[in-house]
């Protein structure tokens, strides 16, 4: 029996709460006959003679209404008026319904000498006779079900009232927080509704900021609407308050930094309840601000349909499937109905099968090991499942690691490309969806150029085969491997410094999974050769995403933790551009996406160029190799690197 994380298990609860009910029911049966026949002998004991068939079907007739009316489903320290309503029309439904069974008896039913009399809450069967005293009057009916009725609501909303006030005990008696809550929406409310109801959490809900100006000097559920956020940092110092809950699913940069900044100034924890992505509330979690808060944007909307048509029941392939980019990929698809996943990669396969395997059944999808630079493997995965979509993410991606091994690089990001893209067209693959990356324009860095040579690739096989080619460029993920966010976090939590290359680096930020729910309908629009370009926002400054990470760590940048410049890394540039000048591009159906339009490539030319390229890496040196590079890569601006990375 599986218990719940609070109080007794949903089991033991509801066997608890119908032998209450059946206690009522007995109690009820009981005092009716009592009240009505105690004076009338004969009557009173024909009544105790039935009493062991009454007592068993009168409960057996109120559990089986209660289930009828989900009665034994909720949770009693939840109870409200709707649950009480809900007990009293059971309890009028059930005498309607009885009523018209003993009218029908009235027309003859009378089987085997038994009759199905009068009840309003119960179905009793009492032996057939002409006798009157042997008939039950209405009052018993009507005595009965008030009785039931009234003990069965008693004992719920007694429960409420008892949980309620050992709620402000438990909060009186120990050190519970003091809560404002930023925001008196649903999200506010039911926040404050769950503290009631989990003292244990030890957060006491004092006060609701909220902009809304009907809201503000009214009450809600008991406590103050202060004022708007211009009232922040007076209600905080006016009721004392401890933390801070931001309970606005829908919050935009702006809130969460003016809250965050007056969280600092009055030495106050903030956090946040209920974000865009919970739609039911009841499974939302308090969770601490973090800087993807800080950059939030409007949600991504998709184009469902679409979507689905592009994935469901269909076999996808992923390579690099254990990255950032690639196992959130697999997840998605996994969740939109695709028949069969491949997740094809070097290593890592352990981790994502067992976090895979606790959401969706093992057999959904496979796990094949492998190197995107192996045609011969890449050839046998794909007769063994024959995709229909392929999302290649497999990459070197970091900067300064491919600047250290530009050769290895090379041979991953372009050959490694190429020789997919090419079983993908020998075993008829409808789509071929490659996961590119700003940092392929105007590129400074050996990743940036190789990306970029993958993405003509995919444009000049587009025309080859029944494959439809198309690459999905966009920036810096939050939380990937390699971002510099978790490299912050942790220099932060070692007492600093934190360590900035640059004082104007800026950079296009985006969430994963709004990422790849981007990939995801870009590839379903694809029709062959496009390239589409992710809507990142606005660029942010490395050193204010750094100074933010600090303050949402509860310290001040420059004065507990220090902020220092190392200068740019080798292949580093100040800002990212996602186009280049000569790209023509369209919008798509999408605002967030937009697609650069297909031109001309020479793919004659093109397979020239990677056999020069393949044949420098063999016999040339570095100098040779790059200046191949530049030669396919003519908006490449690059020294060859010479010294070890700087970390």
């Amino acid at each position: 029996m599986k218990k719940s994380n609070r109080g007794l298990p949903h089991s033991v609860s509801m066997i608890l709460l119908m032998l209450y009910d059946a206690a009522c029911v007995a109690v009820s049966l009981w005092a009716a006959a009592v009240s009505s026949y105690a004076f009338v002998p004969n009557q009173f004991g024909f009544f105790l003679q039935k009493a062991w068939f009454y007592f068993p079907v009168a409960v057996l007739l109120c559990w089986l209404t209660g289930f009828a009316f989900h009665r034994y489903s909720g949770v009693l320290r939840h109870v409200e008026l709707q649950d009480v309503g809900l007990q009293i029309l059971s309890v009028f439904v059930a005498y309607v319904l009885f009523v018209a069974v003993d009218f029908t008896q009235d027309f003859g039913f009378h089987f085997l000498n038994y009759r199905i009399t009068r009840w309003p809450v119960y179905v009793i069967a009492a032996e057939y006779d002409k006798n009157p005293l042997y008939r039950f009057d209405m009052k018993i009916d009507v005595i009965a079900a008030v009785l039931t009725l009234f003990l069965t609501v008693f004992g719920r909303v007694a429960f409420k009232i008892w949980h309620t006030i050992r709620t402000r005990v438990i909060m009186a008696r120990q050190n519970s927080r003091r809560v404002l809550i930023f925001g008196a929406g649903e999200a506010g409310v039911f926040f404050k509704r769950k503290q009631d109801n989990h003292p244990e959490d030890l957060l006491k809900p004092v006060v609701f900021i909220d902009d809304n100006p009907q809201l503000i000097g009214r009450r809600i559920s008991g406590v103050p609407v202060y004022g708007n956020r211009e009232k922040l940092a007076e209600a905080i110092e006016r009721f004392r308050v401890d933390e801070v809950v931001v309970a606005i699913p829908t919050a935009t940069r702006e809130v969460f930094q003016y809250a965050l900044n007056v969280c600092k100034e009055k030495r106050c924890r903030i956090q946040r309840f209920g974000t865009l992505d919970d739609v039911d509330l009841s499974k939302a979690v308090l969770t601490s601000v973090h800087y993807e808060d800080l950059l939030h944007r409007a949600g991504v909307t998709l184009d469902m349909d679409a979507v689905n048509r592009f994935v469901r029941d269909k076999t996808v392939m992923v390579t690099g499937g254990v990255g950032s980019i690639g196992s959130e990929i697999c997840g998605q698809v996994l969740s939109f109905g695709c028949k069969k996943l491949v997740i094809y990669n070097e290593n890592g396969l352990y981790h994502i099968n067992n976090e895979l395997s606790e959401v969706y059944d093992p057999s959904r999808f496979a796990l094949r090991l492998g190197s995107i630079r192996d045609e011969a493997r890449l050839n046998e995965v794909m007769d063994e499942f024959h995709p229909d979509v392929v999302f290649h993410a497999a990459a070197h991606k970091h900067v300064p690691m491919s600047e250290l091994n530009p050769r290895e690089a090379i041979k991953n990001n372009v050959f490694g490309t190429y020789k997919t893209a090419l079983a993908a067209i020998r075993h008829n693959v409808d789509k071929f969806i490659l996961i590119s990356t700003d940092k392929a324009v105007n590129p400074t860095s050996i990743m940036g150029a190789t990306k970029r040579i993958a993405e003509r690739i995919i444009q000049s096989l587009d025309d080859r085969g029944v494959t439809h080619f198309a690459a999905v460029r966009f920036g810096n993920v939050l939380g990937s491997a390699g971002s510099v966010v978790p490299f912050f976090q942790k220099q932060i939590n070692e007492g600093g410094p934190v360590t900035v290359t640059h004082p104007d680096m800026r950079r296009y930020f985006m969430t994963i999974p709004e990422a790849v729910q981007l990939v995801l309908e870009a590839g379903a629009m694809a029709s062959g050769g496009e390239i589409f370009v992710l809507d990142m926002g606005e660029p942010v400054r490395i050193y204010d995403l750094a100074c933010d990470l600090i303050r949402l760590s509860g310290y001040e940048p420059g004065k507990d933790i220090a902020v220092e410049f190392t200068g740019l890394r080798p292949g580093e540039k100040l800002f990212e551009e996602i186009r280049l000048d000569a790209e023509d591009f369209d919008k798509t159906s999408n605002a967030k996406i937009v697609v650069l339009k297909p031109v001309p490539h020479d793919e004659a030319g093109l397979t020239s160029e990677l056999s020069e390229l393949d044949l420098r890496l063999e016999t040339g040196d570095d100098l040779q190799v790059f200046e191949q590079i530049q030669k396919m890569v003519p908006t490449f601006c690059h020294e060859v690197p010479t010294s070890e990375v700087s970390q």
